[in-house]
């Protein structure tokens, strides 16, 4: 979305994210309980999800500080930045429990 010349091009961009979010909460989910004993597997969740909305109130205001001094286009490449450095994590998970299995 952030190299996005036309809407066609926003919007594709913003339903594949979307497609994505839809993925990578439950999966990231699956991974913050995987080590937990399953009685304490409801705690985990909850602080799984506690982070993600702590992270929705400190990173959207963050986003609309960036897009005021910024443009609206780095809104999209800061954000961008954040999903390659969370790619990087799940892929380190990956890696981790296929060595683990």
């Amino acid at each position: 979305m952030w190299l996005a010349n036309t809407t066609l091009l926003a919007s594709a961009g913003a339903a594949l994210a979307g497609f994505g979010y839809s993925l990578v909460y439950p999966g990231l989910g699956v991974e913050a309980v995987r080590g937990i004993t399953p009685k304490n597997r409801g705690m985990g969740m909850g602080v799984y999800t506690v982070f993600l909305d702590v992270a929705m109130a400190v990173g959207r205001p963050a986003l609309g500080w960036v897009g005021g001094h910024a443009g609206l286009r780095a809104v999209f490449l800061v954000s961008a930045v954040a999903v390659a450095c969370t790619a990087a994590v799940a892929i380190q998970l990956i890696r981790k429990h296929r060595v683990a299995v």
